[in-house]
């Protein structure tokens, strides 16, 4: 069936929508020998080439679907790295030819369980819900924390206007003058969580994310290392994003990404 040539390009980890509109309205990309159009319809008899390499739009597992669970480093960057430290995308294993997608990235100073997927829908999909899909994080808070502080922190978010809200707070342990807080909420980012907790005399110094949605960090996954999503962790997202999960497809993704037992980076 012929699709836009976005959408094609996209859902194949090329790029995502936005980006394919900006390459076609720079000439970047063709149809056959001519200048592809915004919006084109496309299928694999066609020759679309991205700055004059081919696009492969045909052949088999062509419509596999890849994920990633990352354990990322505080202050490593997703996409830009240095000659000295190389970024979370640089450290990720090649996905034959494909682009991985940040879903919902923390900042460059937050760390955890960050999520990699190669369809450009079911990113901008997860993107688009994020208000709406649960995470936990846990946080590493400065000052007596202690059992009385944890309804005060819950009656702060309870009268915040933001567009999140906070569902629980559990004391997960610590020593000296830092405790690590469980934290589960909904449409709120480490950012969000920080200022919370500084407003109830309580300095947030780190914060690392544990869930995203129906997928979880392994405690065995180390920082700087990455695991395969599962059929049923992509189909989960899937719902989470409120779109179908396609049918039929080819997986054979454990023997190429290796990428559960060994560290990631180059």
């Amino acid at each position: 069936m012929r699709e836009r040539i976005q959408k094609v390009l996209a859902a194949r980890g090329v790029g995502s929508r936005r980006q394919v509109e900006s390459w076609i309205a720079a000439g970047r990309v063709t149809v056959n020998g001519k200048p592809a159009q915004p919006g084109q319809p496309v299928d694999e008899r066609d020759d679309v080439r991205l700055d004059g390499r081919r696009v492969r739009l045909a052949g088999k597992g062509k419509d596999v679907q890849l994920g990633l669970a990352y354990h990322r480093p505080a202050q490593e960057g997703v996409r830009a790295g240095t000659d000295t430290a190389p970024s979370s995308l640089e450290r990720l294993p090649q996905s034959a030819g494909r682009r991985w997608i940040p879903v919902s990235p923390l900042a460059a100073v937050d760390g955890g369980l960050e999520l990699f997927v190669t369809d450009g829908r079911l990113a901008a999909a997860l993107a688009r819900r994020g208000h709406e899909i649960s995470c936990e994080y846990s946080l590493r808070v400065r000052g007596d924390f202690d059992e009385p502080a944890v309804p005060r922190v819950m009656q702060a978010a309870a009268g915040d206007e933001s567009a999140g809200s906070l569902t629980e707070v559990a004391i997960a342990g610590g020593e000296a003058s830092n405790r690590w807080v469980h934290v589960r909420c909904v449409g709120l980012r480490p950012r969000d969580l920080k200022g919370l907790f500084e407003r109830c005399g309580f300095e947030a110094n780190r914060v690392l994310r544990t869930r995203f949605g129906p997928i979880a960090m392994d405690r065995a996954l180390a920082r700087g290392r990455s695991r395969p999503l599962t059929d049923g962790e992509l189909r989960s997202l899937h719902e989470a994003a409120g779109i179908p999960f396609p049918q039929g497809e080819e997986r054979r993704r454990a023997g190429r990404l290796k990428a559960g037992s060994r560290r990631t980076g180059r």
